[in-house]
C-alpha cells in the first residue's frame, strides 16, 4: 500500500493533446456494514485499439453490456498491489465516436491490503486509489474527469473531496472538471474547517498544535512556492485524519495528512512544516509517469523544494542535518534511474540529495532557474530536465547529473 501511495502522487502524465480525456460517471452506495454497490460508466472520447482497467478482486462484477465491436477478457493481476482483476477491452474498429464502458459491481469496501488505511473506520471513510475501489487505468496514469453521486453517507459525515462538492441528506455529489488519476474522498465525523491562503483545511480539532502547524506551513509553503512558480493552480483541500499510520498523499488540489505518528510529545515544528511543504509542492511537481524512471521528478523534486522552504522559513541549520541523514541512507540506495520506478529510498533520500548537490555545483540562482523552467513544462521527463540543465549550466553539468542518476 505504501509503495502504491508514493507511486500515485503523480497526476499520471499529460493526456494526448488531440484527445479529450476519459470521463467517469459514478453512482455508488455504501451500506452501514461496509458493502459497496457501484455503477461506473467510463466514456472514452476516442476509440483505441485496446484499453485495460484494474479493479479489486473483492468485488463481484455484474454482466457487461459491451458496445458493438468491443470484446473483453479478464485475468487476475498482482501489480501494483495484490488481489486485482484486470479487464482488457479490445476495439475492432477504432473510431472518433465516444465509447462507453459500464462496470456494475458490488463487494466489501474494506480490504486486507490496507496497511493501516482502512477505507471504512468508526469515524468514517477515507477512500483513495490504493483501495482499488473503482476501475483504475491499468497503466496507473489514466487521467479523467468525473461526476459522482455517492449515497449511504450519514448526515454527520463531513465530506472532503476534489472539485465541486455538494452534500445531500444521504450522500454527496462531486463534479470534477480537472484531471486526476484518482477519485479520493474523506467523509468523517467531527471535521472542522479552517481557511488560509492557498489551503482549505479540515481537522477534528483545529486547536491542536499540530493542526496549527499544518495550516501555518501549508499557507507559508503556498506563498513561498508561488514566489518561484507563479500562482497556485488551485486552492488545496487538506484533510487531517486520524489513523495509526503517518502516511500522507497528494492529488490535484487535494492532500491528506495524518495525526498518527506526528502528534507526539516533544515534536518540533520543523518536521510537520517540512512535511506539509512537501505535499503542497506537489501542486507543481506531479507530472512524471509513476511507473517510470522519471518518477523522481515527482517525489525527489517535491522533497528538495520542501527542504528549501524549511531552510528559508523554519531553521536554516537543519539543512546540514538533512543532507547528512540523506547521505547515510543514499550510500547503499543504488541508482535512481535505469530500472523502472525508483524505490522509496531512491525517491526520498538519494534523489533530493542529488538535487542538493547539483545546486552546490551550479549555484542557487542557476538551480532556481532550472526548477522554475521545469515546473512550467506540461510533461516532466528526465530528458526535458537535462535539456534545461544543459541550457542553463552547460553540457558537462547535465552529463554528470545524468551519470549520478544512473550510478
Amino acid at each position: 500500500m505504501k509503495r502504491l501511495s508514493a507511486l500515485l502522487l503523480a497526476a499520471g502524465g499529460a493526456a494526448a493533446a488531440h484527445a479529450a480525456p476519459p470521463h467517469y460517471d459514478v453512482v455508488a452506495k455504501f451500506d452501514p456494514e461496509g458493502k459497496l454497490d457501484a455503477d461506473v460508466t467510463i466514456t472514452l472520447s476516442e476509440g483505441e485499439a485496446e484499453k485495460a482497467f484494474l479493479l479489486s478482486d473483492r468485488f463481484a462484477l455484474g454482466p457487461m453490456d459491451l458496445p458493438p465491436g468491443v470484446t473483453m477478457t479478464a485475468e487476475p493481476a498482482t501489480s501494483p498491489v495484490p488481489a486485482l482483476n484486470k479487464y482488457m477491452f479490445r476495439f475492432a474498429a477504432p473510431t472518433a465516436e465516444p465509447v462507453r464502458l459500464r462496470f456494475r459491481y458490488a463487494g466489501p469496501i474494506n480490504t486486507e491490503h490496507d496497511s493501516n488505511n482502512k477505507p471504512l473506520r468508526p469515524e468514517g471513510y477515507e477512500l483513495f486509489i490504493d483501495h482499488m475501489w473503482f476501475p483504475v487505468g491499468a497503466d496507473i496514469q489514466t487521467r479523467f474527469t468525473v461526476d459522482a453521486t455517492i449515497d449511504g453517507l450519514a448526515p454527520d459525515l463531513v465530506v472532503v473531496a476534489q472539485g465541486d462538492v455538494a452534500r445531500t441528506p444521504t450522500g454527496v455529489r462531486i463534479h470534477r472538471d480537472f484531471l486526476d488519476i484518482d477519485l479520493p474522498m474523506v467523509a468523517m465525523r467531527g471535521l472542522q474547517r479552517a481557511e488560509a491562503h492557498g489551503v482549505e483545511f479540515y481537522s477534528r480539532d483545529l486547536s491542536t498544535q499540530l493542526s496549527g502547524w499544518y495550516v501555518k506551513h501549508a499557507e507559508g509553503a503556498a506563498r513561498y512556492f508561488e514566489g518561484f512558480f507563479g500562482p497556485l493552480p488551485r486552492k488545496v483541500r487538506m484533510a487531517q485524519v486520524w489513523r495509526p499510520g503517518s502516511m500522507g498523499y497528494a492529488r490535484t488540489a487535494y492532500t491528506v495528512v495524518s495525526e498518527g505518528g506526528r502528534n507526539t510529545p516533544g515534536i518540533t515544528e520543523f518536521n510537520p512544516g517540512r512535511y506539509v511543504a512537501h505535499e503542497v509542492a506537489h501542486a507543481w511537481w506531479m507530472l512524471a509517469g509513476p511507473l517510470t524512471d522519471d518518477f523522481w521528478l515527482v517525489e525527489s523534486a517535491a522533497e528538495y523544494m520542501a527542504m528549501r522552504y524549511a531552510e528559508a522559513k523554519l531553521d536554516p541549520g537543519e539543512r546540514e542535518k538533512w543532507l547528512a541523514a540523506k547521505r547515510v541512507a543514499a550510500a547503499s540506495a543504488g541508482p535512481v534511474m535505469g530500472h523502472g520506478r525508483p524505490t522509496g529510498v531512491q525517491l526520498y533520500q538519494k534523489g533530493p540529495l542529488l538535487l542538493a548537490d547539483l545546486e552546490t555545483r551550479i549555484g542557487r540562482p542557476a538551480m532556481d532557474r532550472l526548477m522554475v523552467a521545469m515546473a512550467k513544462e506540461p510533461v516532466h521527463t528526465t530528458a526535458i530536465f537535462l535539456d534545461h540543465l544543459t541550457a542553463i549550466a552547460g553540457a558537462d553539468a547535465a552529463r554528470d547529473f545524468d551519470k549520478a542518476l544512473h550510478t
